[in-house]
């Protein structure tokens, strides 16, 4: 075959290649429409019908832990699963965590937390592991997110329990406080019975974004875990690579032999078709789990990914140094050839470089982080697989077309694997902004004067009217001073029942703390702040040690959702959801 012969077939071949590429990347970046949701559903199946009653609900205003809108969704809740025939129980506790922000000052919150757990007794014997369900209740101050995830669950309970009861005791955790540094989970795993022994934890969550549910990580040993997700009709979209930005830092993930996190978009919670697919898959998972012993769930863990048209792919963790191997070797053939054919040119030089350096990625990748080796491994092979083929004796008469279509089909696995990354990391959703109109009242103790602020927390030129809103009412104990440490002690009673008060200490180094006799962690520098949850109206007895011999200023502010309805002029009634009230006062310690 001579090379005039076979430029109309490498020119049809490079077209094919071409429009392969294209519709490739047009399904990795438009995954197909989920099915619609049926209009009706069977008694044991799942109904994102029925669902959507849950969620609308939820949806109706934020749910800040310790608001009055965080316990009208828990007592809603507590209400539809009775009516399930369930006997759900409400976990009170008070929790506390610290840590410190980026600037290295302490941080510590104390919480009273309202859980909300259930127990369904299952047919094995009481000795096997049981499977829990978790999802959290609260939100964010200005946004009702998660509640998807809660209506999805309350309907997934419901299907299960038209069927014969499935062999494993199932747990179900509703958490509070999953904003406020997953004390709800904190708390459960630290003082509730049942916490000491769960065979695995399903875990879903609420996330932003416009996809369907997916399974942004596992824990422990997910062999078996793994398997069963993909084996799902249409598995939810996930991968090994894990979720970017900071850790899982939730405490459930102490328990079990092993876990799988979901994300819940925000959208399922008005999104018939996502909500069922959610559903769906909620109760598939329950159900395989529910049947099967789970004290040996824990398997050797497997690299798993979502690939369009392919759907989910895995494969042992074990053999991920094999391909890298394999990968390594095909790199020192192709770059051999290549250079043998032009060294002295550039192009060859450059494509030899970049596949060395790709390599040398996907090793350190290998070492690092074997479950997103998948992301290099395959697009490398499938790049090295074409050049390589470019170099037989079979190809050497091709034309350049037929050529450029080998090389095209072997960039498949990237635009694959690699295309719908780029995209989402090109479209990462920011940080949501205070809306423009968004209102503060500020009622501050050190002016006796009472403000508006902006969304961006500026105050405002002029005054906000009195109100009915009341300074933190703070009595002094004790004011010991010595050169060396100064001791202070005061009583913090909130008249407005605030959901929340912060505390903040600048000035002085705060060398011990206790709060009601609890022992609160210390600062080595920077600021020192403490928040509390849910405390209500009670008289709080808060013990300071500071360093002596500075003087130094302790900030107290209380913050209520909502406007002051007696602060609010006629004319803006309409007041944005998002507003809030502030309490402020502080003492100043020379």
């Amino acid at each position: 075959m001579n090379r005039r012969a076979a430029m109309p077939a490498g020119v049809a071949g490079l077209a094919a290649a071409l429009l392969m590429m294209a519709a490739l990347a047009w399904r990795a970046l438009c995954p197909a429409a989920l099915p619609a949701a049926p209009p009706a559903a069977a008694a044991a199946a799942f109904s994102a019908t029925r669902a959507l009653v849950h969620a609308a609900f939820l949806a109706q205003a934020p749910r800040p832990i310790a608001s009055d809108t965080n316990a009208r969704a828990r007592d809603y809740l507590l209400e539809k699963l009775r009516a399930l025939g369930l006997d759900p129980q409400v976990q009170t506790a008070t929790v506390s965590s610290g840590g410190r922000d980026g600037a290295g000052n302490a941080r510590l919150t104390v919480a009273v937390v309202h859980n909300i757990v259930l127990r369904i007794r299952g047919s094995a014997p009481p000795r096997h592991l049981p499977l829990m369900l978790a999802s959290h209740y609260d939100s964010l101050p200005d946004a009702p997110d998660a509640g998807g995830a809660v209506a999805a669950l309350l309907e997934s309970l419901r299907a299960l329990g038209q069927g014969a009861p499935p062999a494993n005791d199932l747990i179900v955790l509703i958490a509070d406080g999953e904003h406020a540094g997953s004390l709800g989970a904190r708390a459960f795993v630290e003082q509730h019975p049942w916490a000491r022994k769960v065979g695995l934890v399903l875990r879903f969550d609420g996330a932003p974004g416009q996809a369907p549910l997916a399974l942004l990580d596992t824990h422990g040993g997910n062999g078996d875990t793994v398997a069963a997700w993909a084996r799902l009709d249409a598995a939810p979209a996930g991968s090994s690579r894990g979720p970017g930005g900071a850790a899982d830092p939730s405490p459930l993930r102490t328990l079990g032999l092993a876990s799988m996190r979901f994300a819940s978009p925000a959208h399922s919670v008005n999104d018939s078709a996502a909500m069922q697919h959610g559903g769906e898959a909620m109760v598939a998972l329950a159900r395989a789990f529910g049947a099967r012993p789970l004290d040996t769930i824990a398997a050797p863990d497997r690299v798993f990914f979502s690939v369009p048209l392919a759907g989910a792919l895995h494969y042992p963790e074990r053999i991920v140094w094999r391909i890298t191997r394999v990968a390594g070797v095909l790199c020192l053939l192709v770059c051999w050839a290549t250079l043998r054919h032009g060294a002295t040119r550039i192009g060859p030089l450059a494509l030899s470089g970049a596949m060395a350096g790709a390599l040398v990625a996907l090793i350190v990748l290998s070492a690092a982080k074997p479950g997103a080796t998948y992301l290099l491994a395959w697009p490398l092979i499938g790049v090295l697989l074409a050049t390589g083929a470019l170099h037989l004796p079979q190809t050497a008469a091709l034309s350049r077309h037929a050529r450029a279509a080998i090389l095209a089909t072997g960039t498949m696995p990237a635009i694959a694997l690699l295309l719908p990354l780029a995209a989402a990391a090109w479209t990462r959703p920011a940080a949501p902004a205070a809306p423009a109109d968004s209102i503060t009242y500020l009622a501050d103790a050190t002016t006796w004067k009472s403000y508006w602020l902006d969304g961006a927390g500026a105050r405002a030129s002029t005054a906000a009217p009195r109100t009915g809103i009341a300074f933190p009412h703070i009595a002094m104990l004790e004011d010991d001073s010595t050169p060396a440490r100064r001791q202070v002690a005061f009583a913090l009673t909130s008249k407005n029942a605030a959901p929340t008060i912060e505390l903040r200490v600048d000035g002085a180094r705060v060398l011990a703390a206790h709060l009601d006799g609890r022992a609160l962690a210390t600062q080595r520098g920077g600021d020192w702040t403490l928040t509390l949850h849910g405390m209500g109206e009670r008289r709080l007895h808060v013990k300071l040690e500071l360093e002596g011999g500075v003087s130094a200023r302790v900030h107290i502010q209380e913050s209520i959702p909502g406007l002051p309805a007696d602060a609010i002029p006629g004319k803006r009634t309409h007041a944005p959801r998002g507003g809030r009230t502030l309490s402020t006062d502080m003492l100043v310690l020379r």
